[in-house]
């Protein structure tokens, strides 16, 4: 470190104290509830000391971008002599801690398999227990089909007689419907073809009705709609006449104040920046002649925007 650092740069920290946590701690050991401790309050505080530095570093740097190069310099310094003590309890503080995970870890997946290994023997005692009282209960199904089988061959002669002497009456039953509902259909059919014919009568009688309406309806539209379209055009010359109106005499009224504005900005280029020596004043004037110019353009577009727009 220079002289220079030395004189600006300073920070609380002891360094020859440093040195003797530097000792101190590199004896520490986590094997302890007490050494556990002594590590964990050691590097808080080693960590309160960096932060400080951290802190006085940003107070320091503050002022300007050199002065702060050196602080920066100087705290990595002394951060990295509290690193190289930190560093090595946090490793002894993490290996204690990952072990005693690890062993928390073995013992909780221990209880959770001696847990399961009894919820897989009791299910397995249930299932047994449930499957004689399957098999039970399929035996005594078994035993109820087959009598249900034997009763069922029964009733199904039965039914076989039964179910002939009823076809033999349907079969009488229907050529009886068929002769009807064939007499039927044909007297439907006259009737159907009657209302056809009246239906088309009616239709035609409304369509010509419909479209004699229809006609009338075109002829009073197209009627309205001229009268409406000879209104709206006089309506809108009647509009024309009079924003024209309007607008001449808006334009009439701002001629004298738009004369004055253009007089004025003429009045701006007609200017003449004064001859000096000095450069620096002659390029202030020449920036100013050139604004000045631009105020008298802006002064001539926007009386011809005006004009325009009247």
């Amino acid at each position: 470190m220079t002289d220079t650092t030395t004189v600006l740069v300073k920070y609380d920290v002891d360094e020859a104290a440093l040195a003797l946590v530097r000792e101190k701690c590199a004896t520490l050991t986590c094997d302890t509830p007490a050494g556990y401790e002594e590590v964990r309050v050691a590097i808080g505080n080693l960590r309160d000391t960096r932060v400080k530095v951290e802190k006085r570093r940003v107070e320091l740097k503050a002022d300007a971008l050199v002065y702060g190069r050196l602080v920066d310099t100087e705290a990595k310094r002394v951060t990295a002599l509290i690193s190289a003590i930190e560093d090595p309890l946090k490793a002894k503080k993490d290996a204690v801690d990952n072990e005693a995970a690890r062993i928390k870890a073995e013992a909780d997946a221990a209880k959770l398999k001696a847990i399961q290994d009894e919820i897989d023997r009791n299910n397995a005692a249930k299932e047994a227990e449930a499957k004689a009282l399957r098999d039970a209960e399929e035996a005594r199904i078994a035993a109820e089909r087959a009598a249900l089988a034997k009763e069922r061959e029964a009733m199904e002669a039965e039914r076989a007689k039964a179910d002939a002497a009823r076809k033999a009456e349907q079969d009488r039953i229907a050529a009886e419907q068929a002769v009807v509902a064939e007499a039927q259909r044909k007297e439907r059919e006259a009737l159907e073809a009657q209302r056809r014919e009246i239906e088309r009568a009616r239709l035609a009688a409304e369509h010509e009705i419909a479209q004699a309406r229809i006609d009338a309806e075109q002829v009073e539209f197209e009627r309205q709609a001229k009268i409406r379209a000879e209104k709206d055009a006089a309506e809108r010359v009647e509009r024309e006449r009079v924003e024209k109106l309007r607008r001449d005499a808006e334009l009439a009224a701002l001629l004298p104040d738009l004369e004055k504005v253009k007089t004025f900005a003429a009045g701006i280029r007609a200017l003449t920046a004064p001859k000096v020596r000095s450069k620096r004043l002659a390029a202030i004037l020449a920036t100013s002649m050139e604004q000045l110019g631009q105020v008298a353009s802006a002064l001539e577009s926007t009386t011809e925007r005006v004009k325009a727009v009247a």
